[in-house]
């Protein structure tokens, strides 16, 4: 999750470990700065640290963040209605399929030219994994829609 703010006028980016971690798995492209805020260090991330938040105020930074959709911003989904977010999940989903369905039907030249779609399914079923982690935080809170009987 990401998590942006206004702070003494300058914008800043607060963006969880785990989040870090998986854009270090892909090709794409990561701002030389975020790497030497991030991995002075060995880093190892697990469940007692991934939900850690790194600041990042940089411009260049901020616009990096701003651009990666994978990475869920918490205040877009914070305040769905758990209906919302299911439908919200459900698109995701949809689109996750329909990319499976294409590539599954591609030939392996065709495969070669749009590698594109592994990542951009991994990014969906990444946001996945994170609208139900939004779901659960919201039960937390007791926010939850859903009536017992």
């Amino acid at each position: 999750m990401k998590l942006f703010h206004t702070e003494n006028g300058k914008e800043t980016v607060y963006v969880q470990m785990q989040d870090i971690m998986q854009l270090t798995q892909s090709d794409m492209p990561i701002p030389a700065t975020i790497y030497t805020k991030v991995f002075t260090d060995v880093t190892i991330v697990d469940d007692s640290n991934r939900f850690d938040f790194v600041r990042f105020d940089e411009k260049d930074e901020v616009k990096f963040f701003k651009k990666l959709d994978f990475i869920i911003d918490y205040e877009q989904y914070k305040d769905l209605r758990d209906e919302e977010l299911e439908e919200e999940a459900k698109k995701l989903a949809r689109k996750a399929n329909e990319i499976a369905e294409k590539w599954n039907f591609m030939s392996q030249d065709e495969r070669e030219r749009n590698s594109n779609l592994l990542q951009e399914h991994e990014n969906l079923g990444y946001m996945l994994k994170f609208l139900s982690e939004i779901y659960a935080i919201n039960m937390a809170k007791g926010v939850c829609l859903f009536q017992t009987l």
